[in-house]
């Protein structure tokens, strides 16, 4: 029996990919390091995430099963030692490192917190690999370890173009370890993952929807002051600053699972591949659509905003942090992905139907008990 052991189970990656091995290969066994919390233990955080991704995944029944199959290590990436880990039984015959674990934060990092968790966590990973003679390690990365490159971002290139914030830096600095590592290596690197592309769903929303919410809670307190009814449409004169791009690369999870899945499989050959796909969106696309979903008029996206209001005060407060993914001008390359996976499997198009999609879903999901978003 093969056996991986894993970080970050309890993300988006890390639980899609678990599900997706047991589920098909019973000859697989998954060992994964993750924390308790002040009312649950590590097994139990464990035991609900992968409930919630079989259930999200629809194989509800394929849940015990794969929790057979799954041995956890009560512990840190950060604070657990090399040597705790490899002392546990679990970890005897592991073949395989997987480490999706890290910390994305994209604001600011003054205790080095993301550094230490996205860097030292990789440090610690590879020396365990070394310790096991693993034939393989895999590691998630990011698409933008291209910080602010302008123009085509190769997959088996790593050029220092500066970074937006410490998790682009400590990303690039963890995925150069894992390249001079000596390890034969697999590296994944997913741009902005949000919901599937057939009905929207996502079993945890991360950065994009913070914009969502953001504006959803704006014109509910618009509607409120100005006694307006949030059915229908209201002016909001509110101006975003960015450089609009053009090349907002929205990957689906339900893609992510798949690609990552299937280079899982392929010979490990120390290569890099965008999990991307080749569908990008512009801003202005973006901007429309949450506009049209939320049935509000007058955001403006525009490079610089003077005399700002206090609403755009706010967007600058709670989403300065995400506005430079929408001023990105990369361009992903394709090549080891087409190669290793088929044209026809980077195919699939991210329109404005999707954007409508996985809008409406997550606001009716995730806003319960707001009556009008339930309209959508």
């Amino acid at each position: 029996m093969a056996k991986i052991f894993l970080t970050g189970m309890t993300g988006l990656v890390g639980s899609a990919l678990a599900t997706a091995v047991l589920s098909t290969r019973p000859d697989y066994r998954i060992v994964t390091l993750a924390r308790k919390n002040a009312v649950t233990s590590a097994r139990e955080r464990i035991e609900r995430v992968i409930r919630e991704q079989c259930d999200f995944d629809g194989i509800p029944g394929a849940a015990d099963d794969i929790l057979a199959r799954i041995d956890v290590i009560e512990g840190d990436i950060v604070t657990t030692s090399v040597s705790e880990m490899l002392g546990h039984d679990f970890c005897k015959d592991v073949s395989i490192i997987f480490h999706c674990a890290a910390d994305v934060n994209l604001g600011k990092d003054l205790d080095k917190k993301t550094y230490n968790i996205n860097f030292n966590g990789t440090v610690k990973m590879i020396e365990m690999a070394k310790l096991l003679n693993v034939k393989e390690f895999h590691y998630v990365s990011t698409a933008y370890v291209a910080g602010k490159r302008v123009g085509m971002a190769k997959e088996d290139s790593l050029v220092d173009s500066g970074f937006n914030n410490s998790y682009e830096n400590s990303k690039f600095n963890a995925e150069s370890l894992v390249r001079n590592s000596g390890l034969n290596f697999s590296i994944y690197r997913p741009s902005i993952i949000v919901g599937r592309l057939s009905d929207g769903k996502v079993r945890r929303p991360l950065a994009f929807y913070r914009i969502l919410e953001f504006m959803a809670k704006m014109k509910k307190h618009h509607c409120a002051k100005h006694k307006i009814d949030p059915t229908d449409w209201m002016e909001m004169d509110l101006r975003f600053q960015t450089y609009p791009s053009e090349t907002v690369y929205f990957v689906p999870i339900d893609f992510v699972q798949k690609a990552i899945f299937a280079l899982f499989f392929k010979p490990v050959c120390n290569k890099t591949y965008h999990i991307t796909g080749n569908s990008p969106v512009s801003v202005h696309d973006i901007a429309r659509n949450i506009s049209n979903t939320l049935k509000i008029r007058g955001v403006r996206v525009m490079e610089k905003v003077e005399n700002p209001t206090a609403d755009e005060k706010l967007v600058t407060r709670f989403l300065g942090d995400l506005l430079p993914y929408y001023s990105s001008q990369i361009i992903f390359d394709q090549t080891n992905i087409r190669e290793a996976l088929g044209e026809e499997f980077i195919s699939w198009r991210f329109d404005d139907e999707h954007l409508g999609i996985i809008m409406k879903e997550f606001l009716r999901s995730f806003f319960p008990n707001v009556e009008w978003l339930q309209q959508l």
